[in-house]
């Protein structure tokens, strides 16, 4: 998750740097869904580490932020590495900070810090406000107006510690017009400067009390506005976004981009490789499934590159530029749903995945949902579009092997009605749709097969266009194992 800490203006601790931070400009959209997948995210650069001023005892886990904003919005996402992640607090301007929380105070007057405002969001997202300004007489908390947030857990009556903690994230939209009394100009202009601090505190096992900022209190005190750091708003999209940097930042896998890839491809790597990518006579095809596939643009780079030692693989001349044209268009042939953008409401969309369309009672995902269907946890990473797509609309030519639905009659009569998870000559394993998992022998057992799977069809019918459209982009971001790969405190990078 992500915190926003204060920079230390009137004396900074010794040994610890100043701080400060350029948010550039979101080009593309971003979806509230505690992702933080969209390319955009990925092309923004984090803030620099947080501090431990208090630290005393315990492992100092990293907290990850990046900010980006646009004519109406700011936008605030958190990655924070947590093996300890506990909340409790579902009420409004609950005291969130007791749980494994983050924080964001923003002065947008940075002449008078003091007028500066609060969000504070545990990780199950109860959320708490307050602005602390002086034009305001209002009661002790406040209600910002427009604000959209998701955390990793959001809305679970409480989240308790588990073995499998590792991360959590909140993604974050704050609609600018709420610091329009203290702000010089809403929405900032290019080289405006305001002041912040990022924040992580609370949980019950190794709490962190960190900071963007440095604070120089010899006790936590997250309310120091004098140590808030400043962030210069630039109207420029961040470094390497839809553009090649020499060294290498990727392009953004636009059509064109792709479009020019395949030429500059079929131009300078056929005398190996088949045409369009295709297997050739001395090189394989390049959207193959060998184990070691180079699956990250920057090691497509380096291979076309500089060429692959102890191999017949050369490098190429080609101008940089050229190079990530050839890399997007090679990514294109491999590319899971995850790896392009999908449109659409993903928010919406998960919506409709777990109310209107009714799929979370059969498919779990990050470990909500049911059990009947595959867990759809990792579909946008291992699949492509199409072919989700095609699970939504088509029937399938025949029925996965763990999902045959099935009627058990035992010998006393009782009929077991369920999906066949594993079965042999002599037993078989049953998934009721009890939710129990039944464990027969074969003998005095009658089974009786259906012939089509439980997975209803003809979505691209049942919904309209853009609903449709919005499922398809909430299931092309489940990607657990992308996620898995980045888990780091330079992920968002």
């Amino acid at each position: 998750m992500r915190t926003l800490l204060f920079l230390l203006v009137a004396a900074p601790l010794v040994g610890q740097a100043p701080v400060s931070y350029e948010i550039r400009r979101a080009t593309s959209p971003i979806t509230i869904d505690a992702r933080l997948d969209e390319p955009i995210w990925r092309q923004a650069e984090p803030v620099s580490p947080f501090n431990f001023t208090w630290w005393t005892q315990g492992e100092k886990e990293p907290t990850t932020v990046k900010m980006l904003w646009d004519d109406e919005n700011l936008y605030v996402g958190y990655l924070v590495h947590d093996k300890h992640i506990s909340a409790y607090v579902t009420q409004r301007h609950g005291p969130v900070s007791r749980d494994d929380c983050v924080e964001i105070f923003i002065a947008p007057n940075p002449n008078k810090v003091t007028n500066y405002y609060t969000f504070e969001i545990n990780a199950i997202g109860a959320m708490l406000n307050r602005a602390r300004v002086d034009w305001w007489t209002g009661p002790p908390t406040w209600e910002p107006d427009g604000v959209e947030y998701r955390t990793t857990f959001h809305g679970l009556p409480k989240k308790d510690e588990s073995p499998d903690d590792t991360e959590w994230v909140v993604e974050m939209k704050v609609p600018l017009r709420n610091f329009a009394r203290d702000a010089a100009n809403v929405p900032p202009r290019d080289g405006d400067v305001w002041k912040l601090n990022l924040n992580r505190l609370g949980g019950k096992t190794n709490p962190q009390y960190s900071s963007w900022s440095p604070i120089p209190t010899p006790k936590p005190s997250f309310h120091t506005p004098t140590a808030f750091g400043p962030v210069t708003f630039v109207n420029k999209p961040p470094a390497g976004a839809g553009a090649a940097q020499q060294g290498g930042n990727p392009l953004e896998r636009t059509p064109q981009v792709v479009a020019d890839g395949r030429n500059l491809f079929n131009r300078n790597c056929t005398m190996c490789h088949g045409v369009d990518g295709a297997v050739g006579d001395r090189a394989p095809a390049m959207a193959g499934t060998r184990r070691f596939l180079r699956n990250t643009d920057e090691s497509l780079y380096e291979a076309v590159r500089h060429g692959i030692s102890g191999t017949m693989m050369p490098g190429t001349k080609l101008p940089d530029g050229d190079v990530w044209r050839i890399v997007a268009y090679i990514r294109s042939l491999r590319a899971t749903a995850f790896d392009d953008f999908v449109a659409g409401d993903a928010a919406n969309g998960r919506r409709i995945f777990e109310t209107q369309a009714g799929c979370a009672k059969c498919h779990m995902v990050d470990g909500r949902g049911g059990v009947l269907g595959p867990d759809l946890s990792d579909v946008g990473g291992s699949r492509r579009l199409a072919q989700i797509r095609e699970a939504l609309v088509e029937e399938p030519p025949h029925i996965p092997r763990g999902y045959q639905p099935a009627t058990i009659t035992l010998a006393s009569g009782q009929r077991i009605e369920g999906l066949i998870r594993n079965e042999n000559n002599f037993s078989l394993q049953v998934l009721g749709f009890d939710n129990k998992l039944h464990m027969l022998t074969r003998e005095g057992v009658r089974v009786d097969y259906r012939d089509k799977s439980l997975m209803p069809r003809g979505w691209d019918k049942k919904l309209s266009a853009d609903e449709m459209q919005d499922l398809l982009a909430y299931l092309s971001r489940q990607a657990r194992s992308r996620r898995a790969q980045a888990a780091n405190p330079d992920t968002l990078r």
